[in-house]
């Protein structure tokens, strides 16, 4: 409210694009998640490959005259990026609500309360997420746009077009299907 005691557009109402009003602080369907998931995994792939290239170069400036390329086992290459991926998920979700790609796509992630998941709770819905990736595609069947994940742990996927991140007792945007 300004001075005058006109009413004035909050900075959260200006924040969020016009088309997507309507869908502010409602749960997120499988196309959107998917989306920021493709995203999310790009991430750890680029980090995973960041952390090769690094290791090549040490190695290389240890010993340039013996230097070879390592090849390391495909697992190996997997349980890093899955490692990264719960690290990335968990340190996102404990701190700001939202990863790369859920910023990217106006997603939230919430417990049961509309708060920000604890550190607790990021880490477990991060291992949860990785080990059992197909868990999303339980929102196509769910009536709340839940998945699998989400029904388990209490936790919401919600659109949240704001770049504010949410403290552990702050309210969510809007209380909308919670």
């Amino acid at each position: 409210m300004s001075r005058d005691g006109d009413n004035v557009s909050t900075t959260h109402d200006v924040a969020v694009p016009s088309e997507a009003r309507a869908f502010q602080g409602h749960r997120a369907g499988v196309v959107t998640r998917t989306a920021a998931n493709v995203v999310d995994s790009a991430v750890a792939v680029a980090v995973v490959a960041s952390a090769y290239v690094a290791w090549c170069a040490v190695r290389f400036l240890l010993g340039p005259s013996s230097f070879t390329f390592p090849a390391p086992k495909p697992s190996a290459v997997f349980a890093c990026w899955a490692v990264v991926l719960c690290l990335y998920f968990t340190a996102s979700w404990a701190t700001v609500g939202r990863t790369y790609g859920d910023h990217l796509l106006g997603l939230r992630v919430l417990n049961f309360r509309g708060e920000r998941l604890r550190w607790t709770g990021a880490f477990v819905r991060a291992v949860f997420c990785v080990v059992l990736p197909i868990g999303l595609y339980w929102v196509l069947v769910s009536t709340t746009n839940r998945s699998l994940q989400d029904t388990v742990l209490r936790t919401s996927v919600l659109y949240d077009w704001t770049t504010r991140s949410l403290s552990p007792t702050r309210p969510p945007p809007t209380s909308a299907d919670q």
